[in-house]
């Protein structure tokens, strides 16, 4: 199936109105349990099912979750794009080129910074914006066992992939690439759940 999805679409997992509909997310589901099973059987990548991804977090790990989350998500998404989406990506890109300026002439310059540590950047400067923006429109939208539910899964979802960002910076020895928007994400809010745990002792 074409899911007809650009790569900044990304940056609303698992907001986005393809995932939010149950027809949506069971067919998202299947498809990324096959290639999932491929890695294992023809990449001989036994933990690809315990690692961070977008679909282990949404087909696996918080799928009872988000299954009881979605009817919320998929009730406030049209209000949370149309008021927070556009704003946090502009919010985004000015705060990255904000930091590009500073650098100028000193050690690091805009030259130098990779198209990768960028986007990191602006990944996770949108996502924090786009977490605090839809918060009110949740509580306001959804019954209060609901918004919980909602708000607990995205901030889990923010903070377990800027956490897997994090791990992989550290193994490269590259943490000087990582960005300070990341690195807030990843000290936002300790986890104490047991799936982290066990994902932090496969990497």
């Amino acid at each position: 199936m074409d899911f007809r999805m650009n790569i900044t679409d990304f940056y609303d997992f698992p907001l986005h109105p393809v995932l939010l509909t149950r027809n949506g997310y069971m067919r998202y589901c299947n498809i990324s349990d096959r290639r999932t099973q491929c890695y294992i059987d023809d990449c001989y990548d036994q933990s690809a099912d315990r690692v961070f991804s977008p679909s282990n977090f949404l087909c696996n790990f918080k799928r009872e979750h988000f299954l009881e989350a979605r009817e919320c998500l998929e009730k406030t998404e049209p209000l949370t794009f149309l008021k927070c989406d556009h704003s946090c990506h502009m919010e985004a890109l000015k705060s990255v080129e904000k930091q590009e300026r500073a650098t100028l002439g000193k050690v690091f310059t805009r030259n130098e910074m990779s198209n990768y540590e960028r986007e990191l950047d602006l990944l996770c400067t949108f996502q924090a914006c786009f977490r605090e923006c839809e918060q009110e429109i949740i509580v306001e939208s959804c019954e209060d066992d609901k918004a919980e539910l909602a708000l607990t899964l995205i901030s889990q979802y923010i903070r377990w992939h800027a956490s897997d960002l994090y791990d992989w910076h550290i193994l490269s020895e590259t943490m000087q690439h990582f960005p300070s928007s990341c690195q807030r994400l990843v000290l936002s809010q300790p986890d104490a759940d047991p799936v982290i745990r066990i994902m932090n002792a496969v990497q």
